[in-house]
């Protein structure tokens, strides 16, 4: 409030993960000027040593009742088991099964598998598909983790 750039008065802490394709949500008040500070705990595991689970447009495909989700290996590492989730408009979920380990990709090969999630009945509107690691844990990117369905 005195401005010389230093946080004055009360103080909100509160532990980030800063990565990589993942957002950090901050507020800007009008006509405030906003001091934010931050400080590495730990270092993540390095991007080189990192899986990454990914799907594109063209690895959902909807064939009757089911959703079909080619899912690809495409980090540096292989994969641990993963999770794939049926999700509607406002991410709630609709519907989840395993994605087994998959290998890294290796001498220009994929490594893929497929997977099949039941659809709902009714409106299927909004509804996406999301892939993580079953432990939610780092990946390259995040950013080909979710699809639409429809």
């Amino acid at each position: 409030s005195n401005g010389d750039g230093k946080i004055d008065g009360k103080v909100s802490e509160r532990e980030v993960k800063l990565e990589t394709s993942v957002s950090t949500p901050l507020q800007f008040r009008p006509g405030r000027t906003e001091v934010f500070e931050f400080e590495r705990i730990r270092a993540g595991t390095p991007v080189e040593q990192r899986p990454d689970l990914g799907i594109g447009r063209g690895d959902v495909r909807v064939d009757g009742r089911q959703v079909h989700v080619t899912v690809h290996s495409l980090g540096h590492v292989g994969t641990d088991t993963g999770v794939a989730v049926l999700e509607d408009a406002r991410g709630r979920e609709i519907a989840r099964i395993e994605v087994p380990a998959m290998d890294a990709p290796s001498h220009l090969q994929p490594q893929t598998t497929l997977v099949a999630l039941p659809l709902p009945a009714g409106d299927r509107r909004g509804l996406r598909v999301r892939v993580a690691l079953a432990d939610e844990g780092e990946e390259v990117t995040r950013l080909n983790n979710r699809v639409d369905v429809l």
